[in-house]
């Protein structure tokens, strides 16, 4: 029996060497696309924190609301109650509710929303008592957020305005729905306006999602692994078993 039976050597077909390299290229390839995105993402977010960190800008005729977003707003104007509606599921603690956004006419004639903070169910619009309602010229405080894009996904239920219910952000309907030239831009408080805390304001932090690390080491986990398998299978014993 020769001395060197059932000793591996390391000797690869081309196909299986042809599929490996194709393979690891492409996911190199997207584990570098994804290193790339965050640092991308690091930066936009980095971005909206000195944004958020900025003195508060007063909103005055003609200012521009487009350049505004994640920024401390101020803003003087007369709350339109009436068209007032629910955004969203969200709950407190065990309490069911959803966020109140209230139309806001400002001194120079545009129409915002104002997102006022959680509600339970039953004091949602059409439902909310007077007493939370402010009247009159008021001065509001809070983060503009541009509202032009939908974000809507497959997940996101249909959006109900005949019950004054919005689960996805579509401007358009919503001043077709309440009558008023909204432009697409919210003022998020951070301080509730009301008696005992209600609606229920909040600290303002961006929901950014940044996932791009745990992508790359996916892909890069998977070229290891294919590696790993190629030279395994490359390892053949001097009978070619």
């Amino acid at each position: 029996m020769p001395a060197d039976h059932g000793r591996r050597r390391f000797q690869p077909g081309f196909w299986p060497t042809a599929a490996t390299l194709a393979g690891l290229i492409v996911l190199l390839a997207l584990g570098t696309w994804q290193m790339r995105r965050l640092a991308w993402k690091e930066d936009l977010v980095a971005g909206i924190d000195r944004q958020i960190a900025a003195p508060p800008i007063e909103i005055g005729p003609g200012t521009d609301l487009a350049g505004l977003n994640f920024r401390h707003v101020t803003a003087r104007g007369t709350y339109l109650h009436d068209a007032a509606f629910a955004f969203g599921v969200e709950a407190s603690g065990n309490e069911p509710g959803a966020r109140l956004a209230t139309p806001f006419r400002l001194e120079d004639g545009r129409v915002v929303l104002v997102g006022r903070g959680w509600l339970p169910e039953n004091l949602l619009p059409p439902n909310v008592p007077k007493g939370l309602e402010p009247e009159g010229v008021v001065t509001v405080t809070g983060v503009g957020r541009s509202r032009v894009d939908p974000q809507r996904n497959w997940l996101t239920p249909a959006n109900e305005p005949e019950k004054r219910r919005w689960f996805s952000w579509d401007v358009p309907a919503m001043a077709q729905a309440t009558g008023l030239p909204l432009q697409p831009f919210e003022i998020v408080l951070e301080q509730s306006e009301g008696p005992a805390g209600l609606p229920k304001a909040s600290p303002y932090h961006p929901e950014i999602p940044n996932n791009h690390l745990g992508y790359a080491i996916t892909w890069y986990g998977l070229a290891a692994a294919l590696l790993a398998v190629y030279l395994v299978f490359s390892l053949q014993t001097r009978d070619g078993r």
